[in-house]
């Protein structure tokens, strides 16, 4: 009976485990040019800073939903 319920938990362990992965997260163009040049120690131009994605904040926008 024991190897039957380690077999189980392997076969349902190793099911959990194999589909997960990194997700596929879509950058835009300019959020990646603008986290290349924080991470180089560049500065990015934007006048109203950035939100936590390196997107330009636009006038009066606080970067919070």
């Amino acid at each position: 009976m024991k190897p039957i319920i380690y077999a189980v938990t392997i076969a349902l362990s190793a099911m959990l485990i194999a589909p997960s992965g990194r997700p596929g997260v879509q950058v835009t163009e300019r959020e990646r040019e603008n986290y290349e040049k924080i991470i180089a120690g560049e500065i990015v131009a934007c006048p109203h800073g950035l939100d936590a994605n390196g997107s330009c904040l636009k006038e009066g926008d606080d970067g919070i939903w």
